[in-house]
């Protein structure tokens, strides 16, 4: 692997969000001026939060009291630090506030609690799934005036983000796809098991089977990134992941690239722990459990949602396995257990 310059996190975040960040930037400078609005930055997971909290971070080290969660919240110890903390406060995954459980939301009427009646000014992260529930059961964008939505890339964009880290160093694209004859329609048998009934039924499944030609007046390495980008669905940590497991310094195929079928086809309770999963970014198994309740069995499940290569783990948390978040996203909507 080259030892070329590496592209700084604060770079990148300035590549993808200038705007978001002007806006953030904005807000900090004008406290005390004017009455302040608290930010909610919200993203799917991996898709850059914390490369935007990582710049202001950059920005303001003097100015911010950085307050993050790590894991879920059961107790009010954080509140004695809002109380403590400087005027402008940023924490990171606030999703951690809130268990998709009766009675789960204690911690998360706290905290609005305290910034309803507080002065300071709060910059706030959020997965995207969980703001879309908490929203819908607790209008919680009510407490914060200036929502910001991290806005998807495109894959010229991701390609100039990779290949700066490269510079000086020449990496080889290679076309070694498999050129299929076949086209045309093809209706094949697939079996489902249908949720809450849980039987298992027969439907047909119809596919499109176009020739795969070699790349006309594409580069190859337009074609690469155009299809890591597929997968990604425009976010930058996504991205990110596919490249590193896929390059085989100093080539990388075509063929190295996962196809990532959308077929996903689950249980009721798998559909909920991996909900839970999505909604909650990166979690630790003792607070899988807590949420699940004691009617699911939480190993078998997990050990099933790992086979589908849908979760991975990492240092004893769970999280989707990037390359099939998108496979995951639209699956949960398309079943209503996101939205």
């Amino acid at each position: 692997m080259p030892d070329g310059p590496q592209e700084s996190a604060g770079s990148i975040a300035a590549s993808l969000f200038q705007n978001e960040l002007e806006t953030i930037t904005a807000a900090i400078e004008s406290y005390g001026k004017k009455p302040h609005q608290n930010i909610a930055i919200i993203a799917d997971p991996f898709a850059g939060q914390q490369l935007v909290i990582e710049e202001i971070k950059r920005r303001y080290p003097d100015t911010i009291s950085y307050l993050p969660f790590f894991s879920v919240v059961t107790g009010k110890d954080f509140i004695p630090n809002l109380y403590t903390a400087k005027d402008v406060v940023v924490m990171e995954r606030c999703h951690f506030l809130a268990l998709r459980k009766i009675g789960g939301f204690v911690m998360l009427d706290e905290f609005l609690d305290f910034i309803s009646s507080s002065e300071k000014l709060f910059i706030t992260t959020w997965n995207s799934y969980s703001w879309s529930y908490l929203n819908a059961v607790r209008q919680i964008e009510g407490f914060f005036p200036e929502i910001i939505h991290l806005p998807k890339m495109d894959s010229k964009t991701l390609k100039d983000l990779i290949l700066v880290k490269y510079e000086g160093a020449k990496i080889e694209f290679v076309d070694d796809r498999v050129i299929e004859e076949k086209k045309g329609i093809e209706v094949l048998e697939r079996k489902i098991t249908l949720p809450i009934v849980n039987r298992v039924v027969s439907i047909p499944w119809i596919t499109y089977s176009p020739s795969v030609s070699k790349l006309e007046g594409i580069e190859v390495k337009d074609a690469v990134f155009d299809r890591i980008n597929s997968i990604a669905d425009g976010n930058y940590g996504v991205a990110q992941r596919v490249w590193e497991r896929s390059l085989d310094y100093p080539e990388m195929k075509m063929s190295n690239i996962p196809v990532t079928p959308c077929a996903v086809d689950l249980t009721i309770n798998e559909a909920f722990l991996l909900t839970i999963i999505l909604s909650m970014e990166s979690i630790q198994l003792v607070d899988l459990a807590e949420i699940a309740g004691p009617e699911i069995n939480i190993d078998q499940n997990l050990y099933r949602l790992i086979q589908h290569g849908l979760v991975e783990e990492e240092k004893g948390y769970f999280h989707i396995k990037p390359e099939a978040l998108k496979c995951v996203g639209n699956y949960l909507t398309r079943i209503r257990m996101v939205w």
